[in-house]
C-alpha cells in the first residue's frame, strides 16, 4: 500500500515549496519542488491512461500475474505515492 495519494504528496510538496517561497538562497530549491509537482502531475497522468489501456485490452490478469512473478522493490522506510 502506498503511503501517499497523488493529493498529499502533490500538497505536501506545494506545502514545502510556499515555506521557502521568496527566502534569500532558495529561489533553485523553489524551481525544482514546482517540477518534482509537474513530474508527479506526468506519472499519475500516464498511470491513469496505462490503467485504461489495460482494462481496455482486458490484459489486466495478465499484467496483475507479471507483477507477481516481477515485484517492484522500494527501498525500506520509502513510501510510494497511490492515486
Amino acid at each position: 500500500m502506498s503511503a501517499f495519494t497523488k493529493t498529499e504528496a502533490l500538497a505536501f510538496i506545494e506545502s514545502m515549496r510556499l515555506t521557502i517561497s521568496g527566502r534569500t538562497g532558495f529561489r533553485w530549491m523553489v524551481e525544482r519542488l514546482s517540477a518534482l509537482a509537474d513530474y508527479l502531475e506526468s506519472i499519475a497522468d500516464e498511470n491513469d491512461r496505462l490503467n485504461g489501456y489495460l482494462d481496455w485490452a482486458d490484459a489486466r490478469s495478465d499484467y496483475e500475474s507479471y507483477c507477481k512473478q516481477h515485484p517492484l522493490v522500494v527501498p525500506r522506510g520509502h513510501g510510494r505515492v497511490r492515486d
